[in-house]
């Protein structure tokens, strides 16, 4: 283990491989900040929602990557046992596998339902298409995939930012009469959590279940750079996924009445900025939604099958999105997205608070028997 120093361009791809694995459907789309963040009827509910999200999302990813980075660990099965023990590894294993699996469901349905949003194209023809190219890339394995959606991440997230800045110029000044719609029921809006701090933590939870086994690999694969390094990758992805979510969240709230009822609440404001040409931002919802289908697949596949070059596991990932595609026929997106987010996220805010508290334990002890991050071997 050293302390090399990292390029800002690697940890860029890093940070970016992250967001892309991040905002996925959901986000891009524009459906989970709706859900999470704009309809609690008050702008200090959807900067709590942030705050929680930021603190759970920095504390847990660096977790994460010190047991890959001081015991060797880069997969979900190992971090969690380190952490929770055999038995509660086991289950936050569970938690992990269970939520990935779900996500890949809405994430595929979520693709089709930008096709068909924007072009009108069948979603079954759409979700077709997204289980197709993301069985193909994930079959590839995963230091493929980084260098793919590494520099996608960025890309897409400074788009989002840019479209939600250029927005809030029309929208931000009604943002009063949204929450007042939203107080007095004049709109009706599906909302994930039974208040904004449970919001919080439902999202927060979600986004630890979802990057788990890609951030505990980051941990082990950056053993030769400083700790440092791989902190800032952390935070600052963190930080940018965060940041982003409350720009367009505030944004849907003063378009609430058409936010509301849209599948891919996003494409509303990118076709109000650039009219004929908001087709443009409907292909990078696209990437974006590829970006996390593709990680989220080897995710599942790759926590009982290791060789990623096997045979076994390309067939496995070939039946796993063929199966999901039937799924994604009968159940709407919104209804996906907001059960499956919703439920697996109080789970994630459970193996947080685990994690956290183990993670500071197991760093303390470490101290005191003079080890250092640097120093550590596996």
């Amino acid at each position: 283990m050293g302390n090399k120093t990292m390029s800002i361009g690697k940890q860029t791809t890093f940070i970016g491989a992250l967001l892309a694995y991040l905002i996925g459907s959901g986000f891009a789309t524009g459906q989970e900040t709706m859900q999470f963040f704009s309809g609690w009827g008050a702008v200090w509910s959807c900067m709590l929602v942030g705050v929680i999200t930021f603190f759970m999302m920095y504390l847990a990813y660096s977790a994460y990557a010190y047991a890959g980075r001081t015991r060797g660990l880069n997969d979900v099965s190992g971090i969690f046992k380190l952490y929770a023990g055999t038995a509660g590894g086991k289950l936050f294993e569970a938690f992990a596998w269970s939520f990935n699996a779900s996500c890949y469901m809405f994430m595929v349905s979520g693709f089709g339902n930008v096709l068909h949003q924007q072009w009108g194209i069948p979603i079954a023809i759409g979700s077709a298409v997204a289980v197709v190219i993301s069985v193909g890339t994930a079959a590839a394995g995963l230091n493929k995939m980084i260098d793919i959606i590494g520099r996608i991440g960025p890309v897409i997230v400074g788009f989002t930012i840019v479209v939600g800045i250029i927005s809030a110029f029309e929208y931000y000044p009604l943002i009063g009469a949204g929450n007042a719609a939203i107080n007095n029921g004049e709109v009706e809006v599906t909302r994930a959590g039974a208040n904004p701090v449970a919001a919080g933590l439902s999202f927060g939870g979600c986004c630890l279940l979802l990057v788990s086994a890609m951030v505990g690999r980051m941990g082990s694969e950056l053993r030769d750079y400083d700790f440092k390094y791989t902190n800032i990758i952390m935070g600052l992805a963190s930080f940018a996924f965060v940041f982003g979510s409350i720009v367009m969240g505030l944004n849907h709230i003063g378009n609430i009445a058409n936010a509301s009822t849209a599948a891919i609440p996003n494409l509303l404001l990118a076709n109000n900025i650039f009219g004929a040409i908001g087709g443009a931002f409907a292909v990078i919802i696209l990437v974006a939604v590829y970006s996390t289908l593709c990680p989220i697949i080897w995710t599942c596949v790759s926590m009982f099958i290791k060789d990623e070059k096997s045979m076994k596991y390309k067939l496995t990932c070939v039946i796993a999105g063929t199966a999901v595609y039937f799924v994604t026929l009968y159940v709407p997106y919104q209804t996906l997205l907001n059960y499956i987010m919703t439920y697996f996220g109080y789970s994630g805010a459970i193996v947080c608070g685990v994690v956290v508290v183990r993670y500071y334990m197991l760093k303390a002890k470490d101290k005191k028997e003079g080890i250092t991050v640097s120093e550590q071997t596996v």
